[in-house]
């Protein structure tokens, strides 16, 4: 019996056999999931032969995701930031086809402008008229729909996203008019990737559905790739950033059309370059004008700001230069930040102005004016703030609340209970580096998150909460990624100096780096989540 343990313990070391055997767990994982959906949603009853071929789809679908696993850690086992490209794309995939057509929040709106650049129109037409196959997608397909109990019916007899499917096509067919699409986007940048998914799928003659997916397809692309410079250049906190970066409320929004595939990852790229170990001209262009594109987006940017302490400006300047201090460096880097936010969101208002006959667009809630609400929170501030803080504390913090996908209405409660739990472990194995941060690190964590919250519960006060209303609306997790990367980071330094880590003695090296690890688990655990969506909108509620 001794004999055969160590055989058995001499053949697991290989890592052939561990492949196979992980290979034979994910096939056993994909029959036992069809086993689950026909005993607990009565898949394919009285359909012969439909349990078979769902399995074996179920499982190729699997054991091809295994293979570009197989691969990437086959080719890719020194590079952090390449790796952390091919498996934010990877498991970004899943959430492309497991999100049915424009269920993430506004993504109609977002599509038909990226159908709109991606067709060569860069004006903004409020009078635009789209192909009658986009309008039909629009009409078939619309958003905040929850799989049986649809929150806007598909149809009165198209119960399911199924059905809409089987709608689309046979209207397509029958060639059935459909009233004209509007969209009220007026911006060009974010739509760019997206804008190429649909350009190749109109060059070779797609329809407006396959032409959704490859822009969503593209966006995801364009974020991996910005995740992989990330994962590059930053040098402290790492495990906490990709654990955000490969979060399932990421990737469903990258993995979508919308503008937050490219505004996430210039976040992540300006945070990375904040916490990075050396400071070039080259990544000062790349840090400034990340800020002047996503504070063109979103004013909430401006937050991020106090990162710009961390700059590592410490280093011994150069024999025979004289060099600033890393204070006066740092004042000249926020000044170029904000030169380059000033300059980028002139020239792309000032582009839009030119190019658009809109006019002003209303919003959707006519209680709603933001100068009227700038001037009541300035006359009523300790009523504003007691506001701001029940809203927080209401949502907490929007810590459990990842797992709502589509427009905030597909609960997914494993992913929403789970995913801090994984950001803390994150924060876990970054503590030893949080440890070694000075103290002023923490205060500028803190004060980002604070600024990051009050900026983004402010905002939507103004923009979409009636100023009679106790309670301020709107606010999703998505917004607040930028704050949940400070305050794991910030625990990280609390778990590392509670228990005393920075006076341990440099050991040796872990065979598995903590950021690895993490995008790792980060990968597994986003390719459930993926699976989760899938469920609840295709199989049962």
């Amino acid at each position: 019996m001794a004999e055969l343990t160590k055989k058995c313990k001499r053949l697991w070391t290989k890592p052939g056999i561990r492949w196979l055997c992980g290979y034979f767990f994910v096939l056993l994982c994909g029959v036992g999931l069809v086993y689950y959906w026909r005993v607990a949603y009565s898949l394919g009853a009285g359909m012969p032969g439909f349990a078979a071929a769902t399995t074996l789809i179920i499982c190729g679908g699997f054991s091809a995701v295994y293979l570009l696993v197989f691969l990437a850690a086959h080719f890719l086992k020194q590079n952090l930031a390449l790796k952390t490209a091919v498996l934010v794309f990877l498991a970004g995939l899943c959430f492309v086809f497991a999100n049915p057509p424009m269920q993430a929040p506004d993504e109609t709106m977002h599509f038909l402008r990226a159908y709109a650049v991606g067709s060569g129109q860069f004006l903004f037409d409020e009078k635009q008229q789209f192909p009658n196959d986009v309008n039909l997608l629009v009409r078939d397909f619309p958003g905040a729909y929850i799989n049986g109990v649809s929150g806007e019916k598909l149809a009165p007899d198209d119960p399911t996203i199924a059905d809409a499917f089987a709608r689309y096509s046979a209207d397509k067919a029958a060639g059935a008019v459909a009233p004209g699409a509007f969209t009220p986007v007026q911006q060009l940048v974010p739509y760019f990737p997206q804008a190429l998914g649909v350009a190749v799928g109109r060059l070779f003659g797609a329809d407006a559905l396959a032409c959704m997916y490859l822009a969503r397809a593209a966006n995801l692309l364009c974020y991996a790739v910005l995740c992989g410079y990330a994962a590059a250049v930053i040098r402290r906190f790492s495990a906490v950033l990709i654990a955000l970066a490969i979060s399932p409320v990421s990737l469903f929004m990258a993995g979508s059309c919308s503008s937050d595939g490219l505004f996430m990852g210039l976040t992540w790229i300006f945070i990375a370059l904040c916490l990075s170990d050396v400071v070039t001209k080259k990544r000062l262009a790349v840090l400034a004008l990340c800020f002047g594109l996503t504070f063109h987006a979103k004013y909430t940017t401006l937050a991020l700001l106090p990162l710009l302490l961390l700059l590592p400006f410490e280093q011994k300047p150069r024999k025979g230069k004289k060099a600033l201090s890393a204070a006066a460096q740092r004042w000249g880097v926020l000044a170029v930040c904000l030169a380059a936010g000033v300059i980028i969101y002139a020239l792309l208002t000032g582009y839009t102005a030119l190019a658009s006959n809109y006019g002003r667009v209303p919003y959707a809630d006519t209680g709603v004016d933001p100068g009227r609400q700038l001037a009541f929170v300035f006359s009523n501030l300790p009523r504003y703030l007691a506001v701001l803080l029940y809203s927080v504390y209401r949502d907490k913090a929007n810590l459990f609340t990842i797992g709502n996908f589509g427009w905030m209405d597909m609960t997914v409660p494993f992913v929403s209970y789970f995913a801090p739990l994984f950001l803390l472990f994150a924060s876990g194995v970054s503590a030893l580096e949080g440890a070694r941060e000075k103290l002023r690190t923490a205060w500028v964590f803190l004060a980002t998150a604070v600024l990051m919250y009050g900026f983004t519960y402010t905002g939507m006060y103004l923009t979409s909460t009636p100023v009679s209303l106790p309670e301020i609306n709107g606010v999703q997790t998505r917004y607040l990624l930028g704050a949940l990367f400070a305050l794991f980071a910030l625990a990280s330094m609390l778990m590392g100096r509670t228990m005393a880590l920075q006076n341990l003695r440099p050991g040796l090296p872990q065979k598995t780096p903590p950021a690895w690890r993490v995008l790792h688990y980060g990968f597994c655990f986003a390719l459930v989540s993926a699976l989760l969506l899938f469920q609840a909108y295709y199989i049962g509620p």
